[in-house]
C-alpha cells in the first residue's frame, strides 16, 4: 500500500475518531455548562491555562523526533521516553508550586486546588506520548480513534454524574483525569514496545535537540491562545473569562473537527515522503487547497449566525457571547490553514523558523488584548485574533522557504474559496437580519441550507477540479509525483 493511500485510510480513521470524539466531548461540554453554568466553567478556565499549555507540551514535543527520524532505534525510544517522563514529573511539580501564585493573581482561591487534582494529567500524558508516536508513525490511527472516543465517553459520564449530584466544577476536573487515563491505559495496551534504559548520550542529545525545537513551538502554539484567557482573567473577571472560554471553545471545537483528522495523517505522511525523497510538497498544496475550500465558509458563516448558535447550542443565557464568537471565528480559518502548514514544518525536520514565529504572535497577542481588554470583553478577543493576522505572512514565507514553492502558490489556492465564503456570509447575514426574532432553530434552519446552497452553486461553477482532487484522496488514487502539476488549481 503506497503512502497516499494509507494517507487516505488514515484520514478516514481520523475523521471516524475525531468527530466522534468531539461530537461527543462537545455534547458532555454543553450539558455541563448547562447544569453549571458560566462562573464554575470560567473557574476551570483560569486554572486549565496552565494544564492545558503542560500537557502540550509532552503531547506532541519531544516524541515528534520518533515520527521523522528515517529509522529510529531502541535507544531513541528509551531515550525519547525518558526525557519525556523528566519533563512531566518537572512541570507536575511547577504546577503544585506556582497554583497560589496564579490564585493570587486570578483573586480566586479556588484555582489553587483546581490546578493540584489536575496536574498529574500532565505526567500521564507524558508517559503516554511514545506509544501514540509509534501509533502514528505505524499509520495505525483506527487504534488512535477508537481510543479517543472511549475517552471521552468515560470521561463525560463520571463528569455528568458528578455534575447531577452537585460537585460543581470539580465534574470538569473527574471528567479530564477520567479521559487521560483512560487514554493512556489503550495506548500502551496497543504496542508491543515497553521502555528500557539502553540508551546513549548521543542519542538523548539528537532526541533533545530536535525535541526542544518542537516543545518551543507547542508552547508557543498553546501560549498565543490561552494568553487571552489570562489577561481576561486577571482583568475582567471569571464571568467573562466563561464567556471567552464558551465560544472559545466551539470555535476550538469546530476546527478540530476540520482539520485534525487531516493534520495527524498529514504529519506522518509528509514525514514518510519526505523520506523517499518527494511528494511532500505537493501534497502540502493538495492538502491546503482542500482545507481552505471547506473552512473559509465554516467560519465565515459561523461568525454571521453566532448568536443563533450560541443559542441552539447553549441556551439563551450563553448569548453574550455571540460577539465573541463572531470575532474568534476568525480565528478557526487560521487554525484550520496553519495546523497544515505546522505539520509540514515538523515532518521535515524544520520547527525553529515557526517556533520563533509562534511566540512573536504570543507576545503581540498577549500586547494587544492587554491593551484592549480595559474597553471589554469583544477588543480583547480583537487583539488575540489581530495579533494572529498581523503576523500570518510571514508564516506562509516560512512555508515557501521549506516546501520550495512559491508564496503565491500557497496564497492564491485560498482565492477563489474567500469570494465564495464572503459573498455566502453576506447573504447568510442579510437573510438572519430577516428572520430575526424567531426561535434559534428556525433562524439555523433557513440560514444554514441557504449558505451551504449559495456556497456549493459558487463552488460547482468556479472550483469544480476540487472536487475531483477529494474524490481521488477518497479513492486513495491520489499519486504524488509531480511537484507542480496542481500548483495553478
Amino acid at each position: 500500500m503506497s503512502v497516499t493511500q494509507k494517507f487516505s485510510r488514515g484520514v478516514a480513521w481520523m475523521a471516524i475518531g475525531n468527530w466522534t470524539e468531539q461530537a461527543v466531548n462537545f455534547a458532555v461540554f454543553v450539558t455541563l455548562a448547562r447544569l453549571l453554568g458560566a462562573k464554575d466553567y470560567g473557574l476551570l478556565a483560569m486554572a486549565s491555562v496552565f494544564i492545558v499549555l503542560s500537557e502540550s507540551l509532552v503531547r506532541e514535543s519531544l516524541s515528534e523526533y520518533l515520527i521523522a527520524a528515517k529509522a529510529p532505534t531502541s535507544e531513541d525510544f528509551n531515550a525519547t521516553f525518558w526525557l519525556l517522563a523528566a519533563l512531566g514529573c518537572l512541570l507536575a511539580l511547577l504546577l503544585i508550586a506556582c497554583s497560589g501564585i496564579a490564585a493570587r493573581v486570578y483573586g480566586e482561591p479556588e484555582v489553587r486546588n483546581i490546578i493540584i487534582a489536575l496536574s498529574p494529567s500532565v505526567v500521564i500524558v507524558a508517559l503516554n506520548a511514545v506509544p501514540v508516536a509509534i501509533l502514528r508513525r505505524e499509520l495505525n490511527f483506527r487504534v488512535l480513534s477508537l481510543r479517543a472516543i472511549a475517552g471521552v465517553v468515560l470521561g463525560g459520564v463520571v463528569g455528568i454524574t458528578m455534575a447531577l449530584k452537585g460537585f460543581g466544577v470539580w465534574s470538569f476536573v473527574a471528567q479530564w483525569l477520567t479521559l487521560i487515563a483512560t487514554n493512556a491505559v489503550m495506548a500502551w495496551t496497543a504496542v508491543d514496545w515497553r521502555p528500557g534504559f539502553a540508551t546513549t548520550k548521543a542519542h538523548v542529545r539528537e532526541a533533545a535537540l530536535f525535541g526542544g525545537q518542537v516543545l518551543g513551538l507547542r508552547a508557543g502554539e498553546l501560549a498565543a491562545t490561552q494568553t487571552p484567557l489570562l489577561v481576561i482573567g486577571a482583568t475582567l473577571g471569571p464571568e467573562a473569562t466563561g464567556l471567552y472560554s464558551v465560544a472559545w471553545r466551539l470555535v476550538e471545537t469546530l476546527s478540530f473537527l476540520i482539520v485534525t483528522p487531516i493534520r495527524m495523517a498529514s504529519q506522518s505522511a509528509f514525514a514518510a515522503l519526505s523520506r523517499e525523497g518527494n511528494g511532500a510538497g505537493q501534497l502540502l498544496l493538495d492538502i491546503s487547497r482542500l482545507t481552505g475550500t471547506v473552512a473559509l465558509p465554516f467560519f465565515v458563516g459561523l461568525g454571521a449566525l453566532s448568536g443563533p448558535m450560541l443559542v441552539f447550542v447553549f441556551g439563551p443565557n450563553w448569548y453574550a457571547a455571540a460577539p465573541v464568537l463572531s470575532v474568534l471565528s476568525g480565528m478557526g480559518i487560521y487554525l484550520c490553514l496553519t495546523r497544515v502548514q505546522m505539520s509540514f514544518c515538523l515532518a521535515s525536520g524544520r520547527a525553529g523558523a515557526i517556533t520563533l514565529l509562534a511566540w512573536g504572535v504570543v507576545g503581540l497577542g498577549a500586547l494587544l488584548s492587554w491593551l484592549a481588554s480595559p474597553f471589554g470583553l469583544v477588543p480583547a478577543a480583537l487583539g488575540l485574533v489581530a495579533a494572529h493576522y498581523l503576523l500570518w505572512p510571514l508564516y506562509f514565507r516560512i512555508v515557501s522557504l521549506i516546501s520550495m514553492r512559491p508564496v503565491t502558490d500557497l496564497l492564491t489556492i485560498h482565492g477563489k474559496p474567500l469570494v465564495g465564503a464572503l459573498i455566502m456570509g453576506i447573504a447568510v447575514a442579510l437573510v438572519a437580519r430577516w428572520v430575526d426574532g424567531l426561535h434559534a432553530v428556525i433562524v439555523l434552519g433557513i440560514c444554514v441550507p441557504t449558505g451551504v446552497a449559495i456556497y456549493m452553486a459558487y463552488a460547482w461553477l468556479t472550483m469544480r477540479d476540487r472536487f475531483q482532487l477529494l474524490l481521488t484522496y477518497v479513492r486513495g488514487q491520489q499519486e504524488i509525483t509531480n511537484p507542480a502539476e496542481n500548483a495553478k488549481t
